[in-house]
């Protein structure tokens, strides 16, 4: 397992460094570049030499104790924890993904002989590549639909989501309505269509013919057409379906007016768009016109960035200092323990959203939001490990280890921390739940990060501020829900499976 682990660490980190330094933008990989130059070179270079001490200095297997073997197979007795393991497994993999099934950018381009990847190249097109004329960047769902137009040879391979999760907007999106007797009706709905109404002409790119209001399927109020080059034809009205007013300006004559070919008649609806399976909407956008599902995505994969620097940095300075504190006591102990009532005793929140204020949230990301939160986390774990290493550095195995001239170094990492693991792993699953939660609330209260960022809290924030848009808030407190009792039931089957007072038997 040790070996696997090294190699897997030693494969990200230069996988990551080859792709910074050829272009390439590998699903995941190119995660610890996003984050930053020096965040990417320093975490590269750390996995690489992490994987090589694994592969030199580390046995090539473990050898678990019994007893831990048992808990593990008690964990995977109790189905509900299990099968939210696998669940969340799942979802992991889902996200490590990227680009590959979420972005705005196609998988795969097929021009005449050239083959082109642009979601998996740094490297940006101009649309004069394909067939514009412009230097700006590639639409690749408008060269997707003008290719399958236009007849051209080749073909256009998006991800199933074809948008990204933040600044790509879908500023209006069109429905053509049925026609059922002599009634207008959405389609899939039952009662006759209200609203206004558009016709374009057929052989003109989004240019209006006619633009009338409809009430229960027949026209009824104000009805205008316009000429191919804008310029208003007639003004009619209507009164439940029947012509009551015609009046033409002579812009164009009445018929080549009446014979042009339109096409059906088809309702434009604006942002915040409800779901549209015919568009990419699967979950509808919100009222920027961004998509709800790529940005629940893209929140889960911000999430996880922040769980993984979360609990390294957490765990790893909680660790040392409570191990420390228990094992060495004295004047260390006393010193920590006056610092962490300090830290403690500081309003968390207001801290961090003060620390965001000051700085900006426009100069905000993740590696320093994190870092703040970090400063005033580590501490509860703390308690914990100062505890259990009182308790363990007066075991006969410690004192067996010091006789044979084991250092401090060797005891703690070897002996000590291995055997209080049990505790560590029953506590994770909540510090996960506590990190999820502590970023959306303060994305929702708009303390969080900058808007290239996609985050739960605001579209929580942006749901309530558009009650009637109700997918939005649907969507994000489904997702919410089923991530953290996933979570949670995970923790409860570890700390039964763990608990040593359910599983033990004293003779």
């Amino acid at each position: 397992m040790i070996r696997r682990l090294s190699i897997i660490a030693l494969s990200i980190g230069t996988l990551a460094i080859l792709g910074e330094w050829l272009g390439l933008d590998l699903p995941s990989i190119a995660w610890f570049f996003s984050l930053g130059g020096g965040f990417g070179w320093s975490s590269s270079v750390l996995l690489i030499l992490a994987g090589l001490s694994g592969l030199l200095f580390l046995p090539a297997t473990v050898n678990w104790n019994p007893v831990t073997l048992q808990r593990f197979q008690r964990f995977r007795s109790i189905r509900r924890g299990w099968w939210s393991l696998l669940i969340l497994a799942a979802l992991v993999v889902v996200a490590l993904l990227d680009q590959s099934i979420v972005g705005r950018r196609a998988l795969v381009v097929k021009q005449a002989d050239q083959w082109y990847f642009p979601a998996f190249v740094k490297q940006r097109y101009a649309e004069k590549t394909f067939f514009g004329e412009s230097e700006s960047e590639t639409n690749y769902r408008l060269l997707k639909q003008r290719m399958k137009e236009e007849g051209v040879p080749g073909f256009v391979l998006m991800p199933l989501v074809p948008w990204a999760p933040v600044l790509d907007s879908d500023d209006q999106q069109t429905l053509p309505l049925e026609q059922r007797g002599q009634l207008l009706y959405r389609p899939g709905e039952e009662r006759p269509y209200s609203g206004r109404a558009i016709r374009y002409y057929e052989d003109k790119d989004r240019v209006k013919h006619s633009d009338v209001r409809i009430r229960r399927g027949l026209p009824d109020g104000e009805w205008l057409g316009y000429a191919p080059d804008g310029g208003l034809v007639v003004r009619a009205s209507y009164r439940s379906g029947e012509k009551v007013r015609e009046e033409f300006t002579g812009e164009m004559a009445p018929d080549e007016f009446a014979n042009a070919r339109t096409t059906a008649w088809i309702v434009v609806v604006y942002p915040a768009i409800p779901p549209m399976w015919e568009a990419g909407h699967f979950l509808g956008t919100d009222s920027r016109g961004w998509d709800v599902l790529a940005q629940m995505f893209g929140g889960w994969q911000l999430n996880l960035k922040a769980i993984l620097i979360y609990l390294t940095l957490t765990y790893g300075v909680g660790i040392l200092i409570g191990t420390l504190m228990g094992f060495w006591g004295g004047w260390f102990d006393l010193l920590f323990q006056r610092v962490i009532e300090i830290l403690e005793n500081l309003p968390f929140l207001y801290i961090v959203m003060i620390v965001v204020g000051v700085v900006g949230v426009a100069n905000m990301n993740l590696p320093l939001l994190l870092g703040v939160i970090c400063v005033f986390s580590w501490t509860g774990l703390t308690y914990s490990m100062r505890a259990l290493s009182y308790k363990e550095k007066e075991r006969d195995y410690i004192a067996a280890a010091r006789l044979q001239g084991a250092g401090t170094f060797r005891i703690i990492t070897r002996y000590l921390v291995p055997n209080v693991l049990a505790t560590l792993v029953t506590i994770i699953p909540f510090s996960v739940v506590g990190i999820i939660t502590s970023l959306t609330a303060l994305a929702f209260v708009g303390f969080g990060l900058p808007e290239t960022y996609a985050q739960w809290g605001v579209l929580f924030d942006d749901g309530l501020n558009h009650l009637s848009a109700g997918w939005i808030t649907v969507s994000m407190f489904a997702i919410m829900v089923v991530i953290l009792l996933l979570v949670t039931f995970v923790g409860e089957a570890l700390r039964e499976a763990f608990d040593p007072k359910k599983f033990t038997t004293y003779q």
